[in-house]
């Protein structure tokens, strides 16, 4: 049956909130560490008014894995920044390998805790028309079920297309074959985004097609 326009929302709705949960979670992780390290500095800084003789290089090492953590924070913000005001816009053209660079940064928590690697060929722009939340939302769900096909310290390569009009995504490296009704649900998102989808489990690889 096709999905409701009510479930559609929710779906978006939730998946605006998985996404965002992600986020905090980053967001938190990158904190906690400044605040070890911000607490070790005191630390040093309270032997040196002791009268303790401390190695600048101890602390220029601390003052450095700050700064990698704030950038690292300013990246997670970015990039959160670009998700939310996907929501903003109407059908416009799209960058179907920018879109996938930025979910794939969102989604690195998931696949990292699944010890699976995501590499990205590089390409020229992928261009086209299209919804660019629902063209997120997809990419997301084919992502995160070619996250659990692949297992375990396992890489999912993604290709790009772009020939005769048509762009494509191709994510390999599938270990596992899609279950039936994991790919029938990718199936109906995709028809909803106006894609569809190819999955060859010899070749071990799943195409989105626009």
């Amino acid at each position: 049956m096709e999905s409701t326009t009510p479930q559609k929302d929710r779906d978006g709705l939730c998946f605006f909130g998985q996404i965002s949960a992600a986020i905090s979670h980053d967001l938190k992780n990158v904190l906690a560490i400044i605040n070890e390290d911000a607490g070790l500095m005191q630390d040093y800084l309270l032997m040196a008014n002791q009268g303790m003789e401390i190695n600048p290089d101890k602390l220029g090492e601390i003052a450095g894995k700050i700064l990698i953590q704030i950038k690292r924070g300013d990246s997670i913000i970015k990039n959160m920044n670009r998700f939310a005001h996907s929501v903003d816009l109407p059908e416009c053209e799209v960058d179907y390998r920018e879109l996938t660079l930025l979910v794939v940064s969102l989604l690195t928590r998931i696949a990292s805790r699944k010890s699976v690697t995501i590499s990205i060929a590089e390409s020229d722009p992928v261009k086209g028309k299209g919804d660019p939340f629902v063209i997120q939302m997809l990419i997301a769900k084919c992502l995160e079920i070619c996250i659990d096909s692949a297992g375990k310290d396992n890489e999912l390569n993604i290709e790009f297309s772009n020939e005769a009009g048509n762009s494509a995504i191709k994510i390999i490296g599938l270990s596992n074959p899609v279950p039936a009704d994991q790919l029938s649900g990718l199936e109906k998102n995709a028809v909803n985004v106006g894609a569809s989808l190819g999955f060859s489990p010899q070749d071990k690889i799943l195409i989105i097609k626009f």
